[in-house]
Order: C-alpha cells, then sequence, then structure tokens
C-alpha cells in the first residue's frame, strides 16, 4: 500500500514543480547590454525585455524558420534565389539608369530655366535703362514746351504792344493827315 501513494506523491510534486517554473517564467527579467555581436536569446511570453544599445530585431519561431531556410538556400546556391538576385540587380540597374535619365532631364531643365532667367533680367533691365530714357526724354520734351509756352506769351504781349504801337500810329498819323488836310484847306480857302 505504501508503494501505490508515492506516485501520486510524486505526480502531485511534478505537477507543482512545472506550475511554480510557469510562473516564475512570467516575471523573469532579461537585461542585453552587448550590441558588439550576434546574440539570439530565448524569450517566451511574458518576459521583461531590458534592451540598453540602439536596435533589437525580435523575431518569433516561424519567421526565424523563413529567415534560416532562405540563408540555407542562398548558400547552397539554390536556382531560384540565383535568379530572384539576378533579376532584382536588374531592378536595380534599371531604377539607376531612371536615376541618370531623370537627372539628366533635371539639369536640361534646370539650365534652361537659368538661361530664362538670365534673359529675363537682361531684358528687364534694357527695359529700365529705355523707360528712364524715355522719362529723361519727357522731361526734357516738357521743358522745351515750357519754354516755348513762355516765348509764345513773350511773343504774344510784344504782338499786342506792337498792335498797340500800330493803333497809335495810326491814330497818331490819321490826327496829323486831318490836320495837315485842314491845314491844306484852311490855306486853299
Amino acid at each position: 500500500m505504501q508503494i501505490s501513494r508515492y506516485p501520486s506523491q510524486a505526480g502531485l510534486t511534478i505537477f507543482c514543480i512545472l506550475l511554480s517554473s510557469v510562473c516564475f517564467s512570467q516575471s523573469r527579467l532579461r537585461e542585453m547590454k552587448d550590441s558588439t555581436g550576434l546574440h539570439s536569446y530565448l524569450v517566451v511570453r511574458g518576459d521583461t525585455l531590458l534592451i540598453n544599445f540602439d536596435s533589437a530585431y525580435l523575431l518569433n519561431r516561424k519567421t526565424f524558420k523563413l529567415y534560416q531556410d532562405t540563408y540555407k538556400k542562398v548558400q547552397n546556391g539554390n536556382p531560384a534565389m540565383k535568379n530572384l538576385f539576378a533579376n532584382y540587380e536588374g531592378l536595380i540597374a534599371l531604377q539607376d539608369s531612371m536615376l541618370k535619365s531623370k537627372e539628366a532631364y533635371y539639369q536640361s531643365l534646370k539650365s534652361n530655366f537659368d538661361s530664362l532667367v538670365t534673359h529675363s533680367n537682361h531684358f528687364v533691365d534694357k527695359t529700365a535703362l529705355n523707360i528712364s530714357a524715355i522719362d529723361q526724354s519727357l522731361s526734357t520734351a516738357t521743358s522745351q514746351i515750357n519754354n516755348i509756352k513762355t516765348l509764345l506769351d513773350q511773343s504774344l504781349d510784344k504782338l499786342k504792344k506792337e498792335n498797340r504801337q500800330r493803333i497809335k500810329l495810326a491814330v497818331g498819323g490819321f490826327t496829323v493827315g486831318v490836320g495837315v488836310t485842314a491845314i491844306v484847306f484852311a490855306i486853299a480857302r
């Protein structure tokens, strides 16, 4: 009877040990300080990670297996992988050629734009000089028109004075003529 009693106690003891290890695993703290090498750590659900460097990659078992299988295929020289790398390199070469053609197109547009800016600035400078010359010509023309107006006013004043002089001379001549005629009639009578 004692023999049959011990297996149940052993089973209970094993169950308690397994239960306690699961409970302990949930509060386990993992501190990662070394970032100089490639290290892998086994971490289970509930573990706390303290990462003391700039980057770390966490992979689950399925993703790790996918990366490991791909790495082995590349190492063994799988033809599908070689084709994939060849296609990838071709794509990179195509993108490089596209970038070069876009750079050439950009440089062409930039040179055209720079030429346009230069010609526009030259045109603006010439236009500014022409406007300045026109402004100076208008100022000179205005000054000359004002001088002509002054001369015309002076000429009109002189003509008015000469007309007054002519009228005075005509009246004076008429008066002298009437006076001489009166004297001539007075003497002739």
